[in-house]
């Protein structure tokens, strides 16, 4: 059964996809100027648009493609797929008035790629001409569910797998940089697993004699009056600080005694270590590497924008 065309404002000419969504099919580009996603599974959802932003044709990876308002319900729990940023976002109740002028652009844009020869697998040239016809620059997002914590969606969906994603797409961003077709922005700095470049960490503090991260905190107590310095624990007597060194008792903070720091106790059994500066290690939560901070890989985030460079190949 064909998906149903609506002739919508300024004659534009939209094709709602369901079932062939379900089917992973792409429809034919030339019988509507938009596509606009009417399928409330998230998964099958976002196969179909990787499977667009993979396709060798122009017309179907630049096709302006929007999501309904109204089922943005049924993707909120899968925030992980990225689906608005995989399309041109989302519309209410086929309502394109706002988005007349950007779908304009695109369309025009688009018309003057139609000449455009494409090499086989030229993922940088793919991308800088989606980019082209959106006027827009290559933005990350921060996300808990991106492998280091920021991600390019789009770039990343062209490769397979997590980490050959996100290591892929950085490479493709870094050569279009190099080759003087992105101009970059800097943005953020990341610290990253350097065997998996998660940045899911957990920065804990470890014993330096034993590495065991299961650490008690004490309080040191100084008493002015006799100079006896020890843990807190050491001055409680019942509801009272006294000094186990003269017997006086410390009422006053800062009159009596103060606090100078802290040690660290290793609960190790075979340990049992005290001391002041502990070291800190680093837990990958992705691959389970242990690592110092020294050892982490120090990413830079930027944004890129295509250069005229860049514009002049597409049409050269």
């Amino acid at each position: 059964m064909p998906e149903r065309i609506l002739t919508l404002e300024n004659g534009i000419r939209a094709q709602l996809l369901d079932e062939c969504i379900d089917r992973n099919e792409i429809p034919d580009a030339d019988s509507a100027d938009i596509w606009i996603i009417n399928n409330e599974k998230a998964w099958e959802v976002r196969e179909f648009l990787i499977s667009v932003i993979r396709h060798r044709d122009p017309k179907i990876f630049l096709k302006p493609i929007f999501l309904q308002k109204d089922l943005k319900k049924f993707y909120k729990e899968y925030k992980n797929y990225n689906l608005k940023y995989l399309c041109d976002g989302y519309i209410q109740n086929v309502n394109i008035q706002n988005k007349i002028p950007y779908i304009s652009f695109i369309l025009n844009a688009i018309k003057k790629l139609n000449e455009v020869v494409l090499q086989e697998d030229n993922l940088l040239k793919k991308n800088i001409l989606y980019y082209y016809s959106r006027n827009k620059n290559i933005e990350f997002y921060e996300s808990s569910d991106a492998l280091s914590g920021y991600s390019y969606p789009r770039i990343e969906a062209c490769y397979d797998g997590t980490i050959d994603a996100y290591a892929n797409g950085r490479t493709l961003l870094y050569i279009g940089y190099k080759s003087d077709l992105l101009r970059r922005n800097y943005a953020d700095t990341s610290h990253i697993c350097h065997k998996c470049n998660s940045g899911f960490l957990n920065y804990r503090e470890e014993c330096p004699k034993c590495r065991e991260h299961n650490l008690q905190v004490r309080v040191l107590i100084h008493h002015f009056r006799c100079a006896h310095v020890a843990t807190e624990q050491n001055f409680v007597k019942g509801e009272k600080l006294v000094c186990p060194k003269c017997s006086m008792e410390l009422k006053n903070l800062g009159v009596d005694y103060d606090k100078p720091g802290k040690i660290f106790y290793c609960l190790n059994d075979i340990c049992g270590n005290e001391f002041q500066k502990p070291l800190i290690g680093v837990h990958c939560i992705n691959c389970k590497t242990e690592q110092t901070p020294s050892e982490l890989n120090v990413e830079k985030i930027y944004t890129y924008e295509l250069t005229q460079k860049a514009i002049n190949e597409i049409f050269n």
